[in-house]
């Protein structure tokens, strides 16, 4: 990602916010090559997931009313 927008960037901080709460679980102090390959995956999908939600949630909004 390239100069990241406003939006863009509050979506990396969600993102960061799940992958925290995962790091708490895994333990902070374990480097990532010591990780096994289902939490490297996990990482990888809290962060994805939580970009992914936070950038549907920011979208605009279509107008319900219909203009004809």
């Amino acid at each position: 990602m390239i100069d990241p927008d406003e939006r863009e960037q509050a979506a990396l901080r969600a993102a960061l916010k799940n992958m925290a709460e995962l790091m708490a679980e895994i333990g902070w102090t374990k480097r990532f090559a010591d990780l096994s390959e289902a939490q490297a995956l996990a990482l990888t999908t809290a962060a994805v997931d939580g970009f992914q939600e936070a950038m549907m949630a920011s979208a605009p909004q279509p107008d319900p009313e219909v203009p004809f």
